[in-house]
């Protein structure tokens, strides 16, 4: 098994590679718990170089999402070359690096050897493989809510979030590649990815910052403002100061449009604990170190708010102003705002772990 790194690696090249239209015709089932819709969605596509395993090279390419109460402090087990837990599911941390294979999908590294490498599949599972592309590093990880047989919300006018996640997720995509920045992304198109995988991405390349592109659903309450809310990592500070940057460029935007809003009390930058006190969103808790932010971005519950955040220039502006909260985060020492200092209780929820039983692996080569 190999040890994953404790320091990050240094992002030299910003190479591009659009490698997921291959997974357009996989689909990923599976039992664990996201929180929100998608529709069906295509996008442009560059086929990954197939490379030996001794030619190492660092490239980019381009969904998750809510989980509940899990811990990982139980005895592990050895599953084949993964550790898991009580649960069965594999533990985070166990990777270096992705494979982008040669079907496209996005592979944490295991273990390398002369013939290949070992790598956790979609599904938390192990596989050799001989081809693909190898991706040691990427500024940002960016994570589609939601894909496949889990929509996540629906607007009342048939609006899937997965869907709008995976739009604004390929614009932010490609304004933050466009400004300098190497970029991953945990899917590419319609398919379902557990969450432990996706915080696995994560891990593996060690970037700046994951962020998880989600709208949100659920609340009747009009509003004169945005119902804006970005979850931050408890323990992190970064992922609080980012949470709190992104707020601010967000609402900023939206509060000039004029439409009724619907939107919680307490809306804005805040953490979600779950029964053990720490962070309840899987997508928050899995990536573990990485500075990490689970974005809602509104509500497309409301039929005004689904019709504006329909239109791709809305999605764009919205990129846009992800990428001023980034430059903010790495330029400046803002620390934000709009932070919520007494969150309402919003539940516990289900127990949503980021189970890969039920799941099956796509071809990677």
């Amino acid at each position: 098994m190999r040890v994953r790194r404790g320091v990050r690696w240094v992002g030299i090249a910003f190479l591009f590679v659009m490698s997921a239209a291959a997974c357009g015709t996989s689909s990923v089932a599976l039992s664990d718990d996201d929180d929100a819709p998608a529709s069906s969605t295509t996008s442009s596509t560059t086929t990954s170089t197939t490379v030996t395993p001794s030619s190492t090279t660092s490239t980019t390419t381009s969904s998750t999402t809510s989980t509940t109460t899990t811990t990982t402090t139980a005895p592990a087990t050895v599953d084949g070359d993964l550790l898991r837990d009580e649960e069965g599911v594999p533990l985070n941390g166990q990777t270096d690096g992705v494979l982008i294979t040669p079907t496209g999908w996005i592979a944490p590294i295991v273990d390398t050897s002369a013939d290949g490498w070992t790598v956790w599949t979609p599904c938390g599972r192990t596989a050799d493989l001989t081809g693909g592309r190898v991706v040691e590093y990427a500024d940002f990880v960016i994570d589609p809510g939601h894909g496949g047989n889990e929509t996540g919300a629906v607007g009342p006018g048939g609006l899937r979030e997965a869907d709008l996640n995976l739009e604004v997720a390929l614009k932010l995509r490609d304004t933050l590649v466009g400004a300098g920045y190497s970029v991953i992304m945990t899917r590419q198109t319609d398919v379902r990815v557990p969450i432990v995988t996706r915080g696995e991405i994560a891990q593996a390349l060690d970037p700046i910052a994951f962020i998880s592109v989600h709208f949100n659903a659920g609340t009747d309450a009009w509003s004169d403002e945005p119902g804006t809310e970005m979850f931050h990592q408890i323990e992190s500070a970064e992922s609080k100061r980012l949470a709190g940057l992104l707020y601010e460029e967000v609402f900023g935007y939206l509060e000039d449009f004029d439409i009724t809003w619907v939107s919680l009390s307490d809306a804005g930058a805040m953490s979600r604990p779950n029964r053990e006190g720490g962070d309840y969103y899987g997508v928050l808790r899995r990536p573990g170190p990485v500075t990490s932010v689970l974005a809602e971005y509104g509500y497309i519950s409301n039929q005004a708010e689904e019709e504006l955040y329909s239109d791709p220039a809305v999605q764009q502006q919205l990129a846009d102003a992800t990428l001023r909260a980034v430059r903010r985060l790495l330029t400046t020492s803002d620390p934000g705002s709009g932070f919520t200092t007494d969150p309402i209780f919003r539940g516990y929820g289900p127990s949503g772990a980021g189970r890969t039983d039920n799941c099956v692996d796509p071809k990677l080569q």
